[in-house]
């Protein structure tokens, strides 16, 4: 799974075609089967029989706040790094840059032709150079977050060799930790 996001990070861009996302979404799903299954027995190791409900519900809530927790996460990663991704370029979009300048002329000049005024064409081109800024400053926001999630996913893989062994023979008795 954290190769899956790492492989993400490192190959999405804006040119990133659906079929293409699409198969990085499969790439990324297939490491979950191997996260949910062992999480689910390891929930049942120990307990009896007749308490499998209450264990099926503790499951199921545990795993719906952790749900809840990496939506938070991812949510907040992409906000603050958008923030700073967006700082970052837009000290790049300056009068002072002669690429920026001469993005402006030329797409000034593609608007004028389609029938706008000249100060409307201005105005439009620095719409359509900030929405170009603002599209970048996410698609890099989106990397960090993959970033973030690929070493959470390293430290949980780590982490799990820490774990208390429960025998599954132990009679309904619960290793504690």
């Amino acid at each position: 799974m954290a190769l899956s996001l790492f492989y993400t990070a490192y190959s999405l861009d804006l040119f990133t075609s659906f079929g293409e996302v699409m198969w990085l979404r499969v790439l990324q799903v297939v490491g979950i089967g191997f996260l949910f299954v062992p999480t689910t027995m390891a929930g049942y190791i120990g307990i009896p029989a007749e308490k499998g409900d209450s264990v099926s519900g503790l499951v199921n809530f545990m795993r719906n706040i952790g749900g809840s927790m990496g939506t938070s996460i991812v949510t907040t990663v992409t906000a603050r790094r958008l923030q700073y991704h967006q700082q970052i370029l837009a000290g790049h979009v300056t009068p002072d840059e002669l690429l920026f300048r001469e993005s402006r002329r030329v797409v000034a000049h593609h608007a004028a032709h389609f029938g706008l005024s000249i100060p409307d064409a201005q105005r439009e081109a620095i719409v359509r150079l900030y929405a170009t800024v603002d599209r970048q400053a996410h698609t890099l926001s989106y990397l960090d977050a993959y970033w973030v999630l690929g070493v959470m996913a390293c430290a949980m893989f780590i982490l799990a060799f820490f774990l208390k062994k429960n025998d599954p023979g132990a009679g309904g008795q619960i290793a504690a930790g």
